[in-house]
């Protein structure tokens, strides 16, 4: 089947979907109402289908007056945009023109030409300008805001760890993706570090899981102030933990390593609970590069093989990717 019949009857169903739905909601079969939940069904904007899924699974109405509020944040300002663009072209399109004319230098451009540019440029970027302050001063209702915020405030819950507050391991997986096309874009180097608690059963067992609980909050306070404004820390599950070193060679990430390392070791922390010394808390840290164009599992896996190897080589150390080639794994001693 053709692309473009492909594409007509895709735009058909989807325009039948949204008729549907406008339909069942009660609404009016206006314009508005119709690119509102031609976008939701077309899944075009998450922010517009996930406020939209909030509003419906709260039971909460959506009336035409709701349906235009939802228009004027999410619909009018692509429209908005695009309409900028579209004059940003002209404006190329006309300034190219008149230099054009000037450099044959055999044809010339009266002031009446000038003039007449001039007042057409002026036109479009009033024009531009007048529908951006239309969006500006048209703010979204306070429902829709309140909304807003809490779509917000649910993206950042659903990238935070509920305990410690830094990234969880999916915000760490996103983190490391972004990371890695950058790194492929710009040819810059991208490490990681995989971090792993020392003997944590053994806090949790003779100090109480809310012990265990303080030493892993200590811990990734501890790594954040080890770390640049640009890198992630992430806790990636139970006591591991894992951060994200943009622009880092493996030796640069050697050092961070080592410094989290040291600075874990001279922690010196008591539990709020019982009021117990907690002893001596260290952690082994694991340490890779990424290859360019290899899939993220392999430079995750290289990490973790080489914090394998910081346990098994007596822990309370940092082992990189290099270190495996010379020194064999031993998964049973490092358990």
């Amino acid at each position: 089947m053709p692309q473009q019949e492909q594409y007509r009857q895709r735009s058909y169903a989807l325009s039948r979907e949204a008729l549907e739905l406008i339909n069942e909601l009660g609404l009016s079969a206006n314009p508005i109402n119709y690119a509102v939940f031609f976008a939701y069904v077309e899944k075009s904007n998450d922010d517009l289908v996930a406020l939209i899924d909030i509003l419906r699974g709260n039971k909460r109405a959506l009336d035409d007056v709701k349906c235009h509020e939802l228009y004027q944040r999410f619909i009018e300002p692509s429209r908005a945009e695009l309409l900028r663009e579209t004059i940003s072209h002209e404006l190329h399109r006309q300034v190219s023109d008149l230099i054009d004319r000037l450099a044959k230098g055999n044809d010339v451009i009266s002031t009446a030409d000038l003039r007449d540019a001039a007042r057409d440029l002026l036109g479009m970027e009033n024009r531009a300008n007048t529908q951006q302050g239309v969006n500006d001063a048209d703010p979204a209702p306070v429902e829709v805001t309140q909304l807003l915020l809490d779509l917000e405030e649910m993206k950042r819950e659903a990238h935070t760890d509920g305990l410690t507050g830094i990234a969880n391991r999916k915000a760490f997986d996103e983190s490391l993706r972004d990371a890695a096309m950058t790194t492929m874009e710009r040819g810059e180097p991208l490490s990681i570090l995989l971090i792993d608690i020392d003997h944590f059963k053994r806090v949790n067992d003779k100090h109480g899981h809310q012990a265990g609980d303080q030493v892993i909050r200590t811990l990734a306070k501890t790594l954040q102030q080890n770390v640049k404004g640009r890198d992630t820390t992430a806790r990636y599950g139970g006591e591991e933990f894992a951060v994200v070193l943009p622009a880092t060679t493996l030796a640069d990430a050697m050092r961070v390593a080592e410094n989290i390392r040291a600075s874990i070791e001279s922690l010196h922390l008591r539990s709020f609970n019982r009021n117990e010394d907690l002893g001596r808390i260290t952690a082994s840290v694991g340490v890779a590069t990424y290859q360019l164009g290899e899939p993220l599992t392999r430079v995750i896996d290289r990490a973790d093989q080489a914090l394998y190897l910081a346990k098994a080589n007596g822990r309370n150390c940092v082992m990189n990717q290099n270190d495996l080639l010379t020194q064999p794994i031993n998964r049973a001693e490092s358990a």
